[in-house]
Parts: C-alpha cells; sequence; structure tokens
C-alpha cells in the first residue's frame, strides 16, 4: 500500500506538470497581486525550527507547542529548514513520501491556528548543502550547479511543493530557495534561482520567495529586480570568532581566543601576493613611543606566507611561515585541506619598537594568507588590544588611527565600529529597493552570555533601524532562547522549560 501511494503521489505530481507544461500556459501572462514586500519583512520576527533540519538527527516534525510559544512570547514568523532526505524516499529523491510530507502539512495547520508565517527553506537541496554530508548514494553525491540532473530536481521540488501548498495564501506561506551558497560563480547561481522562481510563480505569482545572497548569505545580489516577489535572505554571524566560539562544526572553533564586544571593523585577513585580488597592508597611525612591544596573535596560515611588521618605513620584524604535517614550534592545530595544510597558531609574535614612529604596518609580503586574532600594543602606561570582527574573505585592508584613549577611527577619525559593514550593506539594499530580510542570526552558547546579549543588542538594533525583520537561529536549543544549554545566565521557568528572558526581550524589540 505504501509504494502503491508513493507512485500514485509521483505520476500525478509528473501528470500536472506535464498539463502545465503545454502551450496555454506559456501564453497566459501572469497575474500579480500588489504586495508590500519591505512592510511584509519589516512586520515578521520569529526563530527556525528544525523538525526536519537532517535526516540523521533532526527528524521528528514539529509540535503545536512550538507554534503556540512563538505566539506566546510575541512573534509571528518561523522558517522551517528542511533536508530533502526527510520527506523523499531513501536514495531516490524523485520519490515523495507522503507520511513525511505530511509533517510539514501539519506544521502549516499550526501556524495557521497560531497566526504565524511560515517559509519553507531547502536547507539540504538536491546536490548541495552547506555542510557536508556522509553516505549519501552515489546518485546523490553530485553538484547542485554544475550537474543537469540534481538542477532537474532541485526545480522538480520547488515545482511540487508549490502545487502541494497551492491554495495557501502568501499572507501564511514563503519559499526560501536554498540555504547559505557560498563560492558559486553568479550567473550560474542566478540562472538556475530565476528557474525556479519561475516554475514557483508560474503555479502561484503571489508566493513570496526568499533568495539568498552568495558568500554564505552575506552577499545582497541586486540580480533578481526583474522578478516579481522577491526577497533577499541575509544571514548574519559576523564576527564568527565570537558567533561560533567553539562550535564543534567549525574547524579551529575550540582554538579561538575568548569572544569580547565590542570589537571593530578591521578584516582578520592579510592577503599575499598569492591572493594579489586582494593584497593588502593593515596601517595603524598614532605615536608609538620607543621600547613599546606590538605583536600580533596569528590563528591560521594558509600553505605559507611571509608575515613583516614596519615602523615607518622601516621594516622591524619579520617571520616565514610554513605549514606542513609537523607540529613544530607554530602550529597548536595541523589542519590538511583541498587547497594545502591551512594550521592553526593562536600564538603571538613581534618586536619592541627600536625608535619612535608614527605608523606601523602589517603585510603579508609572500605567500598566500594570514588571518589574525588581535594586535597588542604594550605602551609604557598601558595595553591595547584591536580585536578584528570582520571575518568577510576578500576585502582588502585599510589605514587606520590609534587614539591616545586606545580608539580606533578611520583616516576622517570616524570610530571604526563593529558591524559597520552590515549597516552599509542594508543602506545599499535600501537605495536600490531591494527588500530584505534576515532568515539566521544567532550565537552559540559558549560564548559568554554577557557578550551574547550585547552583540545581539547590537545587531538587532541595527535589523531595527533598517525596518528589516529577522528569524534566529533557533529557539529552542543552543543558539536560542530556550533550553540553550548555557551555564553563565539567570533562567526563567517557562512552560517547564528554561527561557532567557533577557535575550527574549532583545529580540523582541521593535523599530516601528
Amino acid at each position: 500500500m505504501q509504494k502503491l501511494r508513493l507512485i500514485i503521489t509521483l505520476s500525478s505530481f509528473f501528470l500536472q506538470c506535464f498539463v502545465f507544461s503545454g502551450c496555454e500556459h506559456e501564453s497566459s501572462p501572469l497575474v500579480f497581486s500588489e504586495i508590500d514586500l519591505h512592510r511584509f519583512s519589516r512586520d515578521h520576527k520569529g526563530f527556525n525550527l528544525l523538525g526536519k533540519y537532517d535526516i540523521g538527527w533532526s527528524d521528528n516534525g514539529f509540535t503545536e507547542e512550538e507554534f503556540a510559544i512563538v505566539k506566546d512570547l510575541g512573534f509571528n514568523f518561523v522558517r522551517l529548514p528542511l533536508d530533502y532526505r526527510t520527506y523523499t524516499q531513501s536514495g531516490n529523491w524523485d520519490v515523495f513520501i507522503e507520511d513525511k510530507l505530511a509533517e510539514i502539512d501539519k506544521a502549516l495547520e499550526y501556524a495557521d491556528n497560531y497566526g504565524v508565517h511560515v517559509c519553507i527553506c531547502l536547507h539540504r537541496a538536491p546536490g548541495y548543502c552547506v555542510n557536508p554530508a556522509a553516505n549519501l548514494p552515489a546518485n546523490q553525491n553530485i553538484d547542485l550547479w554544475s550537474d543537469a540532473t540534481a538542477q532537474k530536481a532541485f526545480l522538480n521540488h520547488w515545482e511540487y511543493l508549490s502545487r502541494r501548498y497551492k491554495d495557501i495564501a502568501w499572507e501564511k506561506l514563503s519559499f526560501n530557495l536554498v540555504n547559505e551558497p557560498k563560492d558559486i560563480d553568479e550567473s550560474v547561481y542566478v540562472t538556475l534561482m530565476k528557474k525556479a522562481i519561475d516554475r514557483i510563480q508560474a503555479v502561484q505569482p503571489d508566493r513570496i520567495i526568499f533568495v539568498d545572497g552568495l558568500n554564505y548569505s552575506r552577499q545582497i545580489l541586486n540580480s533578481f529586480s526583474d522578478r516579481k516577489n522577491i526577497i533577499q535572505a541575509v544571514h548574519v554571524y559576523d564576527p564568527m570568532q565570537l558567533t561560533h566560539y567553539k562550535a564543534e562544526w567549525v574547524s579551529g572553533a575550540d582554538n579561538w581566543p575568548l569572544p569580547v564586544w565590542p570589537m571593530t571593523d578591521i578584516n582578520m585577513y592579510l592577503f599575499g601576493p598569492w591572493q594579489s585580488k586582494y593584497q593588502s597592508s593593515l596601517v595603524i597611525k598614532g605615536t608609538f613611543p620607543k621600547d613599546m612591544e606590538v605583536f600580533i596573535n596569528v590563528r591560521q596560515v594558509s600553505v605559507q606566507a611571509k608575515l613583516e611588521m614596519k615602523l615607518d618605513n622601516n621594516i622591524i620584524y619579520s617571520k616565514s611561515f610554513v605549514c606542513n604535517s609537523e607540529p613544530g614550534e607554530d602550529w597548536t592545530q595541523i589542519i590538511s585541506t583541498q587547497w594545502g595544510y591551512q594550521n592553526i597558531s593562536n600564538k603571538d609574535y613581534g618586536t619592541t619598537l627600536p625608535a619612535t614612529g608614527s605608523k606601523l604596518t602589517f603585510s603579508v609580503t609572500s605567500g598566500d594568507w594570514i588571518s589574525f586574532n588581535r594586535l597588542i600594543l604594550k605602551y609604557p602606561d598601558n595595553t591595547f588590544e584591536i580585536i578584528p570582527a570582520n571575518t568577510e574573505w576578500g576585502t582588502k585592508q585599510s589605514e587606520y588611527i590609534i587614539t591616545a584613549e586606545g580608539k580606533i577611527t578611520d583616516t576622517e577619525g570616524t570610530q571604526v565600529v563593529p558591524l559597520g559593514n552590515l549597516a552599509e550593506r542594508l543602506k545599499s539594499a535600501e537605495s536600490q529597493g531591494i527588500p530584505v530580510m534576515v532568515q539566521e542570526f544567532g550565537v552559540y552558547n559558549k560564548t559568554p552570555h554577557k557578550v551574547s546579549v550585547d552583540y545581539l543588542n547590537d545587531v538587532v538594533s541595527i535589523f531595527n533601524s533598517h525596518h528589516i525583520g529577522y528569524s534566529m537561529w533557533n529557539m529552542i536549543g543552543t543558539m536560542g532562547i530556550i533550553n540553550s544549554g548555557r551555564t553563565d545566565c539567570d533562567y526563567e521557568n517557562y512552560r517547564g522549560k528554561s527561557l532567557d528572558r533577557q535575550m527574549t526581550e532583545i529580540i523582541r524589540k521593535t523599530g516601528k
């Protein structure tokens, strides 16, 4: 009976596809309602619910209590990141399992009862997931961005979901095409996403569709301005040294320094000649007396790189790093990658200034790249640490000023504040009329609670100042407000659970 039900479901779907693809549809223009996408984003705040997030450890469906909590705490939006394997036949992503899809149906029913909007996201799509999976069958271990079979399955999944939920109003349901595309050619990505948009809108023109930007959903694209009802989905996890401190799934995070807040909006990468497109020097101007000590705490080195420090125009320190399988004195962790060894150091390197100067320059003069945790400036009567908060790959270094009080400013005297790049991206999107919503943000539970809430307070203030909505990852769990497992905060007993009320109130803030 189960096999018959599977065959009927799939046959019905492809019959619909056949009828749908006829000439009559091609000659009929789509009719769109007027939807204020900026207001939709502004008016929605909530969480990700992980009931079908991963076939291996999170495939229990969704509970009514989750939606009751969302409503009770004053939120109205949930994103459901799905693993396609949780609703398709094992080894055959073309066969949809009715009983497993019914778990998604139930979530939509709960959401409707509590007035909560649902966004369905393909977190693990056919052919792509930001998180590698073990033991994928050979026919599914293929690349969405280059393989026609994976692309066909991806488009069919979205058409199937569109048809299944065709009669649910846009006010209650939206779609998020694929989670966190990374280093993908923009034209390849945009072309495939537009095909998916066309499939969905041909079924339901008014369905709001979230499209992630590139670079793990950091980048905002203007390539979808020719499509209706599209909102750019942004994820905010920078600086990762703070949001993912000691996260088990992030290589090297267990060796990061204890996070602090605030930090500076200086990039953590020093690029060398092998990255000629990004090669640049970090320059700090100020008053640097003789015998002052200067150190850079090197986080990671790629393959090989030569670090060089200058005082004014004179080299005062240089150090060559070579990564290999031997720990040596420089490495605390050996990391072998497809690009070669990229080892972790987390050690200080530096010198005592031989003379008084006014400019410190930090460069990688040969090799690939170095990332750093902090600069340490030990004056005779004070010590200042400059901690980079910008973790974006490919950002060129610039010139800054350190004041007598240890504040970092740009050359015009404006303080280099954390999250400045996020604010700039949102401002740019506003100027181009691009609707934006933050679909993921949060802080892992190993980051000190005070640091976490101070950071989240600043982040949410930026969201609200730009009038955009957001959904936290997650509600219940290690990056959420309930049962987070933090050991350094006060919890409130709530429905038999541990609620972090302080964090809850921060993300309940409104910009209206």
